[in-house]
């Protein structure tokens, strides 16, 4: 049936981008904002989301308009040092968006096997490196 297909892919990288939210660390600050500061910081949350809902939809129509993602068209605008800034920013932006899922699982690891908080960080890491192992092999 072709109407299924058409479906599954448009669900399919909106079921990615979901899961991308659902992360523990992200779960573990929204609890802790929760506990700390019950419904005051609500409003926070909606901005957040009018905010993603924007950039990611300019970057679908960013990517449908002209086959390239951002960082293609960065790297073909930009002069090279801007580009190295760029880049700087982005790998910074990445580190501090992974710390607080490395230390979320670390605390679910903790409360689900008490576990040390630095065993399960020094868990997380190792398979991180590990699946990109696998990844880089083709086994996953």
């Amino acid at each position: 049936v072709p109407g299924w297909k058409k479906l599954v892919s448009f669900v399919g990288p909106g079921f990615l981008v979901s899961m991308a939210y659902l992360d523990p660390g992200n779960l573990e600050t929204d609890l802790q904002a929760g506990a700390n500061h019950r419904y005051g910081l609500l409003w926070v949350i909606l901005i957040g989301l009018i905010f993603a809902l924007v950039i990611q939809s300019l970057a679908a129509n960013l990517g449908v308009c002209t086959g390239k993602h951002l960082s293609e068209l960065c790297r073909a605008e930009y002069p090279v040092m801007i580009k190295y800034c760029l880049w700087l920013i982005a790998e910074t932006a990445v580190v501090a968006a992974d710390i607080p899922e490395v230390i979320g699982t670390a605390f679910a690891l903790s409360i689900l096997f008490h576990l040390p908080i630095w065993s399960g960080v020094l868990f997380t890491g190792v398979s991180t490196l590990i699946l990109l192992g696998l990844q880089r092999y083709g086994v996953i």
